[in-house]
């Protein structure tokens, strides 16, 4: 008689309460010699969970079932054959039908209905104490990060981890990374291909591997640890199979915020976040119409931005930057304004600025002939009364904030509503600061410009590859160094073929 011998281990856990392969393979040999098997199949999963059917060895053995080739099946326990109910009685009809015989060594076997009957409850009670274990681990889990400890090592680059404390613990050497990247992104306005070129070319260590990888970047500019808050019960994991698993994100209420020691500050963070969706939104894939300056390009009769306009048929298109007032609907239809500005050509212009820039990281003492102070007064008292109601704003939200906080040691609200109210707040608090920061970068613009000696390193720095950079790349350096262009045409001209003019100011960072 042929007995397939079937054995599970799953973990060390296991192995110490007597399942290890070692004891149920002496067992399983010692009751198939006895039921009076004379050769012996063995089928061993050692590392594999019972929850799932597909195990490898467990599908050789129903591939022989179906071939008739055993005349018995010996396990040592029917947990070891499956956890899952619906799986055990799967496997058991698979072997009746093949008409072998099914034996366990820890419990008896019976083909009446109350054998079937005591191995179905058997299988209940075993799939019962699975989600048990499940359960009281999440439990554990909650219980462990609203103390504010860390459930786990998440590795993350910038920490070291404290096991005792079940803590991250700055590592000054990578942090001094982590701060680098985000100021890259924040101050240089680079995206993450850009930000990993750079730190390769100058030799900086990534966290794994030999290089720097964009999703790297994008993992570290994004990861809330780095601002002091780690979300623990943010993700729910469910595995599918032995080696398949989907997740997915928990409603924002059940995410447990633990505190860590925070390597940046929110406003850098959340700037980081800006500047992460604005090199989206600039991205070639996500323009409609992609050209070197555009969102960059102002009027010089009126001050407004200007658009991307064509003309032409299918086969010869030409496009232009054009005015706002005189595409927008908005302008049109409010005040009927248009400015009189005259359109420009988009591939002229473009190569004009692109051709200067180079020049001018190569010969700085050009400069100041394309660079000059601008004033206009009635935008600076708009910028300036804006940025007076922005603090009163910030007030107020401030005062919100201390009423919150008076209300919770009064015990007038619960710990859960605090925290959900004080984060809103915050977050409202960190817009206005950089709303703030953004309208004193446009009354900088109202001012003097930045020094030759800084506008001519940013250029060195920003151009010092120009002769082999792509399109993306070359939109990235532009905008690391200009803020924005502003531009007339000025010649008589209107055919198609002429040499247009310009009057171009450069407006440095």
């Amino acid at each position: 008689m042929i007995a397939a011998l079937y054995m599970r281990v799953s973990t060390a856990d296991q192995a110490e309460k007597g399942y290890s392969l070692e004891t149920q393979l002496s067992e399983i040999r010692k009751k198939a010699s006895e039921l009076g098997a004379t050769k012996f199949a063995e089928f061993i999963d050692d590392g594999y969970s019972g929850e799932y059917i597909d195990r490898p060895a467990l599908t050789q053995l129903r591939d022989g079932l179906e071939k008739k080739e055993f005349d018995m099946v010996v396990i040592y326990d029917p947990d070891r054959l499956a956890r899952n109910l619906a799986h055990q009685l799967i496997i058991t009809d698979e072997i009746e039908k093949s008409g072998a015989k099914l034996f366990f060594v820890s419990v008896t076997f019976e083909e009446s209905p109350e054998g079937k009957l005591f191995y179905s409850m058997r299988g209940a009670i075993s799939a019962y104490e699975k989600e048990k274990i499940k359960e009281r681990t999440t439990r554990g889990k909650k219980g462990k990060a609203r103390k504010g400890k860390l459930v786990n090592n998440g590795r993350c680059f910038g920490y070291d981890y404290d096991q005792a404390n079940s803590m991250y613990l700055i590592n000054e050497g990578q942090a001094a990374i982590v701060r680098q990247i985000f100021d890259l992104c924040i101050k240089d306005k680079m995206g993450t291909a850009l930000i990993s070129k750079e730190l390769n070319n100058d030799c900086i260590p990534a966290p794994r591997g030999k290089q720097w990888i964009v999703s790297s970047i994008h993992r570290i500019l994004t990861n809330t640890a780095y601002r002091g808050v780690v979300y623990s019960m943010k993700h729910k994991s469910t595995k599918t199979g032995f080696n398949t698993r989907t997740v997915e994100i928990r409603p924002e209420s059940d995410w447990i915020p633990i505190q860590v020691p925070a390597i940046i500050d929110e406003i850098t963070w959340y700037s980081a976040q800006k500047q992460l969706q604005a090199n989206k939104d600039l991205a070639k894939r996500n323009l409609k119409y992609d050209h070197l300056l555009n969102g960059l390009i102002y009027c010089a009769r009126c001050g407004r931005k200007m658009s991307i306009k064509h003309s032409g048929n299918r086969n010869n298109t030409v496009s232009y930057y054009v005015c706002l007032s005189q595409v927008s609907t908005s302008y049109l239809y409010l005040n009927g304004e248009k400015c009189t500005a005259r359109r420009v050509p988009t591939a002229v212009v473009d190569e004009l600025v692109w051709d200067k820039l180079c020049e001018l990281a190569e010969k700085p003492e050009l400069i100041a002939q394309y660079t000059q102070d601008v004033g206009n007064p009635i935008a600076m008292a708009k910028i300036k009364n804006t940025l007076l109601k922005l603090k009163e704003t910030e007030k107020k939200i401030s005062t919100q904030k201390e009423t919150i906080l008076r209300w919770f040691r009064q015990q007038l609200i619960k710990e859960s509503d605090v925290e959900k109210q004080l984060d809103e707040i915050n977050k409202q608090l960190i817009d206005i600061e950089i709303t703030k920061k953004r309208l004193n970068s446009e009354l900088n613009f109202l001012t003097p410009q930045t020094s030759v000696a800084d506008i001519a390193m940013n250029l060195k720095k920003n151009f010092k590859d120009m002769h082999y950079y792509n399109e993306d790349e070359r939109k990235i350096a532009l905008r690391a160094v200009l803020e924005k262009i502003v531009v007339e045409r000025i010649d008589t001209t209107y055919a198609r073929s002429s040499k247009p003019e310009f009057t171009v100011d450069l407006k440095f960072l």
